[in-house]
């Protein structure tokens, strides 16, 4: 199995501060807002709760000094997702950065897209160079 994520999550302000990232965003035709909130990287325990707040999603946690990971599945169906923070430093309340190791899509965006409520514009940089996905 690789360790490559099947995601990688950027805010959207971080990847417009990269030259090639925002002409890739903008030559895939994917709309960017206006008006830019700056964007933040979420701590584990912001995640977490983030997560428990999601209803019908079952989350198991494996949490040790050096890891940081949310196996997280549906309750109605076969659904599910597996969220990593890549480089945890065993500290519960630092923002950090995170990944999503595998998944159905449609959770990975629910996810997603609840974090960024919290955190700001997200981008999903998927591992096969598809068209990067922005979430709102």
């Amino acid at each position: 199995m690789s360790n490559a994520p099947l995601y990688t999550v950027i805010t959207l302000a971080e990847a417009l501060q990269d030259p090639a990232t925002r002409d890739w965003l903008l030559s895939t035709g994917v709309s960017l807002p206006d008006d830019l909130p700056p964007g933040k990287d979420t701590a584990p325990l912001e995640m977490q709760a983030i997560l428990e707040g999601i209803s019908g999603l079952r989350i198991v946690y494996k949490i040790t000094a050096t890891t940081w990971q949310a196996s997280i599945t549906s309750r109605k169906d076969v659904s599910w997702a597996s969220l990593r923070f890549t480089a945890f430093t065993g500290d519960l309340e630092l923002p950090q950065k995170y990944c999503f190791d595998g998944g159905w899509d449609e959770v990975i965006l629910l996810i997603a897209s609840r974090v960024a409520r919290h955190s700001g514009p997200l981008v999903l940089l998927h591992d096969s160079g598809a068209a990067p996905q922005v979430v709102y």
